[in-house]
């Protein structure tokens, strides 16, 4: 795997060997190419941010040549000639920008400050130093640096915010004072050091510094803002940051409450039948209701399906679980459940057959509701690195938590001078231990359906493809003897998923040539 490296020393790896690049200006010009990869750049604009304006007459022939031997050490199809210029074929996860964007995307796309404050960690976490240094005397540098500088500084202003609004201040405020410990906060004080004028960043540390009991500290961090923009630019501070002022010396009872103090409400977990509330019943926590529901073809039907279930919900409730039951006549199921999920909000539905259309949440299949559950083994999930494979992922590190069962996660073994999948299955549990706080151990398996099947484990969680149950799905049905959820990824986004997979692994649990 290539990993084009701009978000600090320009590096290129290659399954993390460093690649021998060639030596001024094209290395300069493979970095401006990453600047628009998988966008054409002019010949034109290379050699303006090349050489500058004007340019030698013999710029556009030394581009050519530049090209050529970029090509010889990254391979000939890495760089493409599209008219009117050139073409850097590159994935956003080949390269360090393109990650961190994507993980910014991903922030700024959620609502929950828990999951924006991780995605932005996350993409912080990228950054190794100052971006395109060594480029400084290149004419696109500078700008091309002030930019990366501008998409670092307002990351770390919106994850600052995320700790602020859960109420972490106190954390905060202890970071700063142990300085490197945490990446976050030790960046935010030299961040207000290095742009003392950017008011965002010490709105934020006043702020902190307030809520730790430092109102001292506050309007001194105020004071000193304030001075350097009198002196700087013959300005007062900001009207935001002169009511921060204010407010700090009234003690406002509105800044010292969190506005998301107060935890979150959690979805419930919605069951088709009660045949998995032995499985699901330990999902049923942190303020989480498990909701149990029959669907009748007719209302003769119904007392029978509603006594069952509460019978299963009375045995829930005297072993502490909150659930609820909901019966009632369907002549659209599937539109039923959908609308039931919205209703309350659900962050899991498990159905007995794939539904049709989209749902709000992850929607789990149990094919099999007659595998009777004993927690006395691993939970597995077979993972490919796709996408679509993510919501299993998430759903298997619940299982596994919530039972205290160990989690383990199925990938192909080498074979046909292919590597392991070892290496993919070490980036999804390092991804899971920050963003559940749980561990998860690689198996390598045998390609196909068998191999699944020969690991040990107490219920199998794996992804359900758009098209539906494929050969191999079908034959994990056909030959399981403990439980299987085959979940699919609803509207809302998981908890762990990423907006992209972590490898450029791509087989699937479908392909019976690589998959597990």
């Amino acid at each position: 795997m290539t990993d084009f490296r701009l978000l600090g020393p320009f590096e290129v790896l290659e399954d993390d060997r460093p690649v021998d690049l060639p030596k001024g200006k094209p290395r300069a010009l493979l970095a401006r190419l990453l600047l628009d990869a998988g966008r054409v750049v002019s010949a034109e604009t290379l050699v303006e941010s090349l050489w500058g304006d004007p340019a030698p007459p013999s710029a556009p022939k030394v581009l050519q040549v530049y090209v050529s031997q970029l090509r010889k050490a990254l391979g000939p199809g890495r760089i493409e000639t599209r008219a009117p210029g050139y073409f850097l074929r590159a994935e956003r996860d080949e390269y360090d920008l393109g990650r961190f964007e994507t993980l910014a995307e991903a922030a700024r796309g959620t609502s929950d400050p828990v999951r924006r404050a991780q995605f932005l960690a996350e993409a912080l976490a990228l950054w190794r130093g100052p971006g395109l240094a060594e480029f400084r005397r290149e004419p696109f540098a500078r700008p091309a640096a002030r930019r990366l500088a501008e998409l670092r500084l307002g990351a770390l202003e919106a994850r600052v915010g995320a700790e602020l609004e859960l109420g972490r201040h106190e954390r905060l405020v202890a970071e700063l004072e142990t300085l490197r410990h945490e990446r976050l906060v030790a960046e935010l004080e030299t961040l207000v050091e290095e742009e003392p004028l950017r008011e965002q960043l010490r709105r934020q540390l006043m702020v902190a510094l307030y809520r730790s009991g430092r109102q001292a500290e506050a309007l001194a961090a105020y004071r000193a803002g304030r001075r350097l923009l009198v002196e700087e630019l013959g300005i007062e501070p900001s009207q935001e940051l002169q009511d921060l002022e204010r407010a700090i010396l009234r003690h406002d009872p509105a800044l010292a409450e969190p506005q998301a103090s107060r935890a979150r409400a959690r979805g419930c977990v919605i069951a088709l039948g009660g045949h998995l509330a032995d499985l699901l019943a330990p999902l049923g926590s942190d303020g989480r209701e498990l909701l149990l529901v029959e669907l009748a073809g007719d209302a003769a039907e119904l007392p029978e399906r509603a006594a069952q279930l509460e019978s299963v919900r009375t045995s829930l409730v005297e072993r502490g679980v909150d659930a609820r039951t909901a019966c009632f006549t369907s002549s659209a199921p599937d539109q039923d459940l959908v609308r039931l999920a919205a209703e309350q909000d659900a962050e899991l539905l498990v159905v007995g057959s794939p539904l049709q259309g989209s749902a709000p949440c992850d929607v789990a299949v149990a094919p099999r509701p007659d595998l009777p559950f004993r927690p006395d083994a691993a939970v597995l999930v077979p993972f490919g690195g796709d996408r679509e494979e993510w919501a299993a992922l998430e759903l298997g590190a619940w299982l596994a938590r919530a039972h205290g069962l160990p989690l383990r996660l199925l990938g192909a073994e080498a074979r046909d001078g292919r590597r392991d999948a070892s290496r993919m299955l070490a980036s999804a549990s390092l991804a899971l231990q920050r963003f559940a706080a749980t561990a998860a151990e690689p198996v390598l398996v045998a390609p196909g359906p068998q191999g699944i099947l020969a690991a040990e484990g107490s219920v199998l969680v794996a992804s359900l493809p758009a098209g539906g149950l494929d050969p191999t799905r079908r034959a994990l049905v056909e030959q399981s003897t403990i439980p299987l959820l085959f979940v699919r990824t609803g509207l809302r986004p998981g908890g762990l998923a990423p907006d992209r997979t972590l490898t450029r692994f791509s087989w699937s649990l479908g392909d019976a040539d690589a998959a597990v």
